[in-house]
């Protein structure tokens, strides 16, 4: 505390006062809001590392499912993935891989899909668990046209 700052002999003739002035300085509300702020953005990392975690994809009961998508003559492709019964749908990169997080725990349904031509695959999702589909070759089937 600054010497022009500290209380006088005269402020304590009756006594000791109940409490202190408070200090209402700018330097120390700035310090509050920094504390404040540094708290937040902990806790708020904190909890982001956690929901990308293995042990958050556990208690929630999801895994992960990656692939490859080619044609039939084994050229990667870029093809829709989903995964029936859900809102969960990714594309496959332009080199034919693809990665869909948050798939739930248990036997799911995964259709890929490319210009018309799709296939149901059946998948093993374990939670907190990553599983490859392998290497799935669409081959595309002539649709006959028909008049109505």
């Amino acid at each position: 505390m600054a010497y022009e700052q500290s209380p006088s002999l005269k402020t304590y003739e009756q006594g000791l006062p109940s409490a202190p002035p408070p200090d209402t300085s700018a330097r120390r509300k700035w310090l509050w809001i920094i504390i404040t702020l540094l708290a937040v953005a902990t806790v708020a990392l904190a909890v982001v590392t956690f929901a990308r975690s293995t042990a958050a994809a556990i208690l929630v009961g999801t895994g992960t499912v990656t692939g490859k998508v080619v044609d039939e003559s084994n050229r990667p492709i870029v093809a829709q993935i989903f995964v029936l019964h859900t809102n969960i749908e990714a594309t496959s990169n332009p080199d034919g891989t693809f990665e869909i997080h948050g798939v739930p725990a248990g036997q799911q349904a995964v259709v890929v899909a490319y210009q018309g031509a799709g296939r149901e695959i059946l998948v093993d999702v374990v939670a907190g668990a990553r599983v490859h589909m392998g290497t799935v070759q669409l081959t595309a089937t002539a649709i006959p046209l028909t008049e109505p």
